[in-house]
């Protein structure tokens, strides 16, 4: 009987353990974004986003990063230059072939991006 329990408390364990709340990652997150933005791909794009951002996104507006980020040639990738992982807040620099730019991200409690920011290099602010 208790070799019994044993083993149901260890299953017990597992199965809560499988359904925990996993911590995104979110340069991931970033990249994949950027990516979608990078590639024209809207649903990409705003699959991260929360309700409220994705309010404020249209087709159009992606199209117009999109046009912009082509015309810094092939995507190669962010590398993380900030964080304030307690705010939520991170800063990639993104790269091209013809040059850099900021991606700036602000994940919301649920891991969801409640911003998401394109901002040429030296360009004070944060989001």
């Amino acid at each position: 009987m208790r070799r019994f329990i044993s083993v149901a408390i260890v299953s017990l364990a597992v199965v809560l353990g499988g359904c925990a709340n996993r911590a995104a990652d979110p340069q991931a997150i970033a990249d994949e974004t950027t990516r979608g933005v990078y590639d024209f791909d809207f649903n990409r794009t705003t699959a991260h986003f929360d309700d409220a951002l994705k309010a404020e996104v249209t087709r159009s507006s992606v199209g117009e990063l999109s046009n912009s980020l082509q015309a810094l040639g092939t995507y190669h990738g962010l590398k993380q230059i900030a964080a304030d992982p307690e705010k939520g807040r991170y800063d990639y620099q993104a790269s091209f072939d013809k040059g850099t730019l900021l991606v700036r991200i602000r994940l919301d409690p649920d891991q969801k991006l409640a911003a998401y920011r394109l901002v040429p290099e030296g360009t004070p602010g944060r989001s």
